[in-house]
């Protein structure tokens, strides 16, 4: 009995072992402290919330293991020689284009995959083998909201972009040169910093152009300062933004100020791109009580395209880094083409209607 009470306690122990050392790393950096942490927060969220749906590939746990990046490419940077000297060879994350142009070189070098979920700047992936996305990207969103404003009679625009993110200068770059192709007219475009808080000079000089619309290509916070002394100085212009305007800080920043501002998306809740999403919102809805917006949902796409290369080709990085840089997936935020890294995707404009996001329009790829 002796015996076999040993026995069944070192085949338990080996099994045990066998099992966490098939535990499969999957490395998480987001800026969950620092400026833009209302993005990192969200998208962990969506992360957890995809977990659930699934912890485990082949039988072998999915472990996460989350660094915070704290909103700085130097803190990306850190995280990414972490991930290398953890051995971990798979990875989410940043949240924006300046952390991952820090990180990117990194995980480069040491053969790290790497899924982004929400990092727009135009060719940010562009000859990399390991580094692919599910988000928009600049130049989708410059040309939908361009033909968007044009169709709507609005022909003369200003553009304000923060010059101190390679995002916001791309997107207002792309946007510039659509619209005009399309025959409207920028009259101006405006340069702030992001830790910019007074924007006195730059009201008052669209105030004299009295221009048709203002497009904003700064993050949530800045947009948001903005839109209060816009408004408190008189100016009714109809305002547009990118996909960095896509948080609800926004919103409890701005408050009434925020009312008609319409952006590009990945995403809404309002109307989910199939079973998946579905499911999705309501494991979300149940965890957390409130609905998903697209930080977290891309966040999960992000997990679950990873999930799909490593179940299809287990942990051989190189044909897992080629399988989600070249692929068709349907996931929570609709249906997502990526070819060499970079994204054709469904796109969604959403607008700020008594203090909630509600969609306007759905582009399909």
């Amino acid at each position: 009995m002796r015996r076999f009470v040993i026995a069944f306690f070192a085949m338990f122990f080996l099994l045990a072992t066998t099992v966490f050392a098939k535990q499969i790393e999957i490395g998480v950096y987001l800026s969950l402290t620092g400026p833009i942490a209302a993005w990192g927060q969200l998208e962990l969220e969506g992360i957890e919330v995809a977990h659930t749906l699934k912890p485990c590939i082949g039988g072998n746990q999915v472990k996460l293991t989350v660094l915070d990046v704290n909103s700085k490419p130097e803190g990306a940077a850190l995280s990414a020689e972490k991930f290398a000297s953890l051995g971990i060879r798979y990875v989410i994350g940043p949240v924006a284009t300046p952390m991952a142009l820090s990180a990117l070189p990194i995980l480069e070098r040491n053969k790290i995959v790497d899924v982004i979920p929400t990092a727009n700047g135009s060719g940010l992936v562009k000859n990399r083998h390991f580094a692919s996305r599910v988000c928009l990207t600049n130049d989708v969103q410059a040309r939908v909201m361009a033909n968007y404003i044009f169709t709507a009679g609005l022909k003369r625009g200003v553009i304000v972009e923060d010059v101190t993110s390679e995002y916001s200068v791309d997107l207002a770059k792309r946007f510039k040169v659509y619209f005009e192709k399309d025959g409207g007219k920028i009259l101006m475009v405006y340069k702030t910093q992001f830790s910019q808080r007074d924007f006195t000079p730059i009201v008052t000089d669209i105030k004299r152009l009295n221009p048709d619309f203002i497009y904003f290509t700064n993050y949530y916070n800045t947009i948001a300062l903005f839109l209060i002394q816009l408004r408190q100085m008189g100016l009714s212009q109809k305002v547009f933004a990118g996909s960095a305007a896509s948080s609800h800080a926004l919103i409890k920043i701005a408050g009434k100020n925020a009312e008609g501002l319409v952006f590009t998306d990945d995403f809404d809740p309002l109307i989910p791109q199939g079973s998946l999403a579905k499911e999705f919102i309501k494991r979300f809805k149940e965890r957390f009580h409130r609905l998903p917006d697209s930080a977290e949902a891309l966040a999960a796409d992000s997990y679950l395209l990873l999930l799909k290369g490593i179940e299809k080709y287990g942990m051989d990085t190189q044909k897992v880094a080629q399988f989600v840089r070249n692929t068709m997936f349907y996931g929570i935020t609709g249906k997502i083409i990526i070819k060499n890294g970079e994204v054709k995707r469904t796109v969604v404009l959403r607008q700020v209607k008594d203090g909630k996001f509600i969609p306007v329009a759905v582009y399909e790829p």
